[in-house]
């Protein structure tokens, strides 16, 4: 469990990057058109021609006429909720952690937000917060054990 801490720490500015993609995606979204639908379906051609006359309409042709509407509906919606569900999950580890973080002390809060959040080094953490590196180890690992004991009450309640 405790790698697993660390691994949240470590990716937090990686997930916080994410969560914002994902937000301007769903605000923004790239939607399949109806052209990209209708240049897909048309693969089934031959690229030098057809075996149908000119003027000539399949049943084939037809249904796909009438129906590429709906299929592009289905290809946005599905990547909409792809979307949603993993903005979801990584929107709630993020809030997790951040609120775990803050039941921590406030020292051990602060090494872990310069550690992993502002990835300084200890002796600038020790530097930034006045304190000896040693001291910044002790902080950050008690910081670490309790997160980690966190993690893993609420792990044995699932």
């Amino acid at each position: 469990m405790r790698s697993y801490v660390i691994n949240l720490l470590e990716t937090y500015q990686e997930r916080t990057r994410k969560i914002a993609l994902l937000h301007y995606e769903l605000e923004h979204p790239a939607r399949t058109s109806e052209a990209e639908i209708i240049s897909a379906m048309a693969l089934g051609h031959g690229a030098g021609g057809s075996s149908h006359t000119e003027g000539h309409i399949s049943d084939k042709t037809l249904y796909i006429a009438l129906n590429y509407q709906s299929k592009v509906d289905k290809l946005n919606a599905d990547t909409k909720e792809e979307i949603v569900a993993h903005l979801v999950e990584l929107e709630q580890k993020q809030k997790r952690l951040d609120y775990y973080i803050s039941l921590l002390e406030s020292s051990q809060a602060e090494v872990i937000h310069l550690s992993y959040f502002e990835r300084l080094s200890q002796e600038k953490v020790a530097e930034s917060l006045d304190l000896s590196i040693r001291t910044v180890q002790t902080l950050k690992a008690k910081a670490l054990k309790t997160l980690t004991g966190m993690y893993q009450y609420v792990a044995k309640l699932n």
